[in-house]
């Protein structure tokens, strides 16, 4: 949605906003001991996953110019990513489908985020997420689920939205009918998948249920508030204006979950010191997931964006950065009255209108809270296409 990192940091680094990482859902497994082992038993089974030797994805053999970023020409983008991540979510529907807890359990990272209603649930071990599962993934018949007794579900789409060599964004749509064949629900869902250390997994979700009758109600006001938000952020780098910076909230109060598959001014440094893969690590990378707590001061907050450095790197080897604008081909993904799903991106040009680069991503949920929408969770970006890379003549 931005020219900047997943968290709406304009310069790709951690939030001003202090960082808070809390396991939710502590005490849920209380009961008796016999139950408590069962549950401890499953977790053990679920987490019991098939694991790859760890591999850093390797420096294309050509193609890759001095200061050029990884861009999605090259196959180490996409070769291995794109079938893990369909595989992954494949299996995760696969055990949904067969209400299999275990199944889905088997499928994720830990810790896990999922944005159920408009705040993130996060859980740190299988554990407590079985003896207390999020209602899109409750299967047990007990406690919040969005599952009639006897219903079955369809798939109806899947959806490769971004990716790089550590992990992909995946749109997975599916519909929800009663026993009596009838349709109740659709449900709408975003999926960040990575390579964390050798184990491909789902990290974060954020899932909408829509009732069937409504499946097709639109929100405008998100819209509209989605683009400009973003326009008004690039104004600020454009324009080389901190104070415009300064007055755009990109950020929603409350808790966020981020998942850093790809962090641009990171991006831009590395392939300035001829480091282009070193934001792409896989080893000994157990974590990608960043929780963060934001409140009314912190949006009041003034930022330094460092935006001299900025204007130096967004150029890359193509000629002077001259302004930013959003990517034309960016959409919400799915709507409900107080979240969205959006893919956003933007595009970097020359002042003659010379394109210098276009990055897709940050694969949000934007949240309404008391009147006004913003993002509150992220899933990366990618660099599409980076013409530093480009033979220019």
């Amino acid at each position: 949605m931005t020219d900047s990192s997943m968290k709406g940091n304009p310069d790709g680094s951690e939030s001003d906003t202090q960082a808070e990482r809390r396991s939710f859902m502590k005490g849920a497994a209380t009961g008796l001991l016999g139950a408590i082992g069962v549950s401890s038993a499953m977790a053990r089974a679920a987490e019991a996953a098939p694991q790859a030797a760890a591999t850093d994805p390797p420096m294309p053999s050509s193609g890759l110019r001095p200061q050029g970023q990884l861009d999605a020409r090259f196959p180490v983008t996409f070769e291995a990513t794109i079938p893990q991540a369909m595989r992954v979510i494949t299996e995760y529907f696969a055990a949904l489908n067969r209400r299999d807890l275990q199944g889905m359990v088997r499928t994720l990272h830990f810790p896990y985020a999922t944005n159920e209603w408009i705040e993130p649930v996060v859980f740190s071990s299988a554990d407590e997420l079985i003896a207390n599962p999020p209602p899109s993934m409750n299967v047990t018949g007990k406690g919040d689920n969005v599952l009639k007794p006897g219903a079955f579900d369809i798939l109806d789409n899947l959806e490769l939205l971004m990716y790089n060599p550590v992990g992909a964004g995946i749109s997975l749509s599916y519909s929800r009918f009663g026993p009596d064949g009838r349709k109740l629900l659709v449900c709408h869902g975003i999926y960040c998948i990575t390579n964390n250390d050798g184990k491909w997994g789902i990290h974060l979700a954020s899932t909408i249920f829509t009732p069937a009758d409504q499946a097709a109600v639109k929100y405008n006001d998100a819209i509209e508030a989605f683009l400009r938000h973003g326009e008004d952020w690039q104004l600020g780098y454009s324009h080389r204006s901190q104070a415009m910076l300064n007055a755009v909230h990109n950020s929603q109060v409350g808790k966020q979950a981020f998942v850093m598959i790809g962090n641009p001014r990171h991006l831009s440094g590395n392939a300035r010191a001829g480091k282009p893969m070193d934001e792409y690590r896989i080893t000994g990378v157990t974590n990608r997931l960043t929780v963060t707590e934001v409140t009314e001061d912190d949006l009041a907050k003034p930022q330094d964006n460092n935006i001299s450095q900025f204007v130096e790197w967004a150029g890359g080897t193509v000629g002077p950065y001259g302004y930013t604008m959003n990517m034309p081909n960016q959409r919400v993904l799915h709507y409900s009255p107080d979240k969205i799903h959006v893919l956003a991106g933007y595009r970097r040009y020359m002042k003659d209108g010379t394109p210098i680069s276009e990055t897709h991503a940050t694969l949000n949920a934007l949240t309404l809270r008391n009147g006004r929408w913003a993002m509150a969770g992220g899933m990366g970006e990618m660099m599409y296409h980076d013409r530093s890379n480009d033979v220019h003549t």
